[in-house]
């Protein structure tokens, strides 16, 4: 590494113990979406960027939701964008949790939380990778876009407002900190989100035979979509991201034990892996449920609710290029290149012209569930991997 490099890597590590308060910080304001409290994560957020120097931006998505974004300014247009996002998903139960989950308790080298891996930990990487940049005083060519957005974990609004007012117009490359153990993610998987619902015809239970009872019916459905998720693996399979599955996560139906039901529904997901026609892979869920319903003879109807595209970059992209010269100049070895099994907003940028790459500190599996933790020496090791590509790209 040159001088000015290693003199970066020596900030952030000098940063170590601040990096991980800060971290802790995050973790112990609650960002749970729904409903979208992402406001005091902003707040905090805001106020760091400001007092590392920082030029800071609030963008208002909905009442009480804002985007922040940072801005280190080159001498020319051309930006670096890092993205992450500050909601999470809900706490669960908080019993099955050995910590906290709003604690940031550190156990074992691990921090335990709901959002450490997902992904407070990339947004305090990247936080702390900037606050390098900018009080090291070295002037750069190009700039650098730091954007913590709101509402990924439901329906993307953040990252929609910053393209629909136009603020990434000038990023020439992205990052995106979702959690990937410090491996490169090149291709993501899609989705599409849909509501079945069946109806029945009520009646009291001591006279059932007078009615039709809709979860019956709905237990044909969902027959149905086991028996398809089963016939997936065979379809194909990709490195990191296994095979295409359907899983049903929610159901309700009927109204108490002695009734009857006249309807129930459930919601469901069918991901979708590079090289799957997203169009077809739709017609064939409504294919599918529409034969279920002729079948057995009972009504039936299926909504889809939205759907989310595959995304995949080639590994001979300068971003990828970047990525994997620092990160092996920073860890002392090439990261490996695979998939991210999740969405993320990486493909909403590479829709709009701006090459990107999802790197980030934790590990996926630990996410969305009790028990979500993330190594901190990788939150510090992210840090310096972006602190480092950083510079390269705004040295031009």
């Amino acid at each position: 590494m040159q001088a000015e490099e290693k003199e970066i890597m020596n900030r952030i590590e000098q940063d170590k113990e601040e990096m991980l308060r800060f971290l802790g910080t995050l973790v112990r304001a609650n960002s749970e979406n729904p409903p979208g409290n992402e406001k005091q994560v902003g707040l905090l957020i805001a106020d760091k960027l400001r007092e590392i120097g920082c030029r800071v931006e609030i963008q208002k998505v909905e009442e009480e939701r804002f985007n922040v974004l940072g801005f280190i300014d080159g001498k020319e247009k051309g930006r670096l964008l890092f993205n992450g996002h500050m909601d999470t998903v809900k706490i669960g139960n908080p019993d099955e949790w050995k910590f906290d989950p709003l604690g940031g308790e550190i156990a074992d080298g691990l921090m335990y939380g709901r959002g450490t891996t997902d992904m407070k930990a990339g947004l305090v990487s990247m936080i702390y990778a900037i606050k390098a940049l900018v009080q090291s005083g070295i002037p750069f060519k190009k700039g650098l876009m730091f954007t913590a957005v709101i509402d990924e974990e439901v329906f993307f609004k953040g990252t929609q407002a910053l393209l629909d007012e136009q603020k990434l117009d000038h990023c020439q490359m992205g990052f995106v900190s979702e959690p990937t153990g410090l491996q490169i993610a090149t291709c993501l998987k899609g989705g599409i989100e849909f509501t079945a619902r069946t109806y029945g015809k009520a009646a009291h239970s001591g006279m059932a035979y007078e009615g039709e009872n809709a979860i019956y019916h709905m237990c044909k459905v969902v027959r149905a979509l086991e028996d398809y998720n089963d016939q997936l693996k065979d379809r194909i399979n990709l490195p990191g991201l296994k095979y295409p599955t359907v899983n049903v996560g929610k159901i309700n139906g009927g109204l108490g034990v002695t009734f009857v039901p006249d309807f129930c529904e459930i919601e469901f997901d069918r991901q979708v892996l590079p090289g799957e026609d997203i169009q077809e892979v739709e017609k064939e869920i409504f294919d599918l449920i529409e034969e279920v319903g002729r079948k057995y003879q009972f009504k039936l109807e299926l909504r889809k609710n939205q759907h989310f595209n595959t995304w995949r970059i080639k590994e001979d992209e300068a971003v990828v290029k970047l990525l994997d010269q620092a990160c092996t100049d920073v860890l002392g070895m090439s990261p490996d290149i695979s998939g991210l099994c999740g969405y993320c907003e990486v493909e909403m940028l590479a829709s709009r012209g701006i090459p990107s790459v999802v790197f980030g500190p934790g590990e996926i599996l630990t996410a969305h569930r009790p028990n979500e933790c993330v190594k901190v020496q990788e939150v510090v090791d992210g840090a310096k991997v972006y602190g480092l590509l950083g510079y390269r790209f705004m040295k031009g």
